[in-house]
């Protein structure tokens, strides 16, 4: 194992821990702890692909240009993309519990992505409990979000070709 991969399983502990510490009713206060450690585990991940899994020293620099370099089309532009968004709201101060929920519910999509990306491309195994944040309260859409968490921890491996 490299050590960014201990550096993103690192990151990662953090991220989990504090979805098995909260329930439904401490979203803000959940949703702010995570989105305080979101921008340097996408740095990590994206210094993982910049180097293609390899090793490199986790430096300040390589921290700060690897997510310039993922391309801004391709399989990781929702990295980049992600990035991107996370620079502009949880880089010099903590959002609001409300806001934080806002954000976390925006961000849930990418960070559904990294798991499956990492897992798929390098077998490495992130956000195990993701389906335990309180994505929504309203139980009318709970069955909707399990079926979205089920295909997501049982992907499908082959596809149809396309006439």
């Amino acid at each position: 194992m490299t050590k960014i991969d201990d550096a993103i399983l690192e990151i990662n502990k953090v991220i989990c821990s504090n979805i098995d510490k909260f329930n439904d009713s401490e979203r803000g206060l959940l949703s702010q702890n995570v989105l305080s450690q979101l921008r340097n585990f996408v740095e990590h991940i994206a210094l993982k692909e910049y180097v293609n899994g390899q090793d490199i020293d986790i430096t300040y620099e390589n921290l700060k240009n690897a997510p310039k370099r993922l391309q801004p089309k391709g399989s990781l532009s929702f990295l980049r993309k992600f990035h991107n968004f996370l620079q502009g709201v949880v880089s010099h101060y903590t959002p609001g519990e409300e806001n934080s929920e806002r954000l976390m519910l925006k961000y849930y999509e990418y960070l559904l992505r990294i798991k499956f990306h990492l897992k798929k491309t390098y077998e490495l195994d992130v956000l195990s409990n993701i389906d335990k944040f309180p994505i929504n309260t309203d139980p009318a859409l709970q069955e909707y979000y399990e079926k979205i968490v089920e295909k997501i921890k049982h992907p499908t491996t082959t596809r149809k070709a396309s006439p």
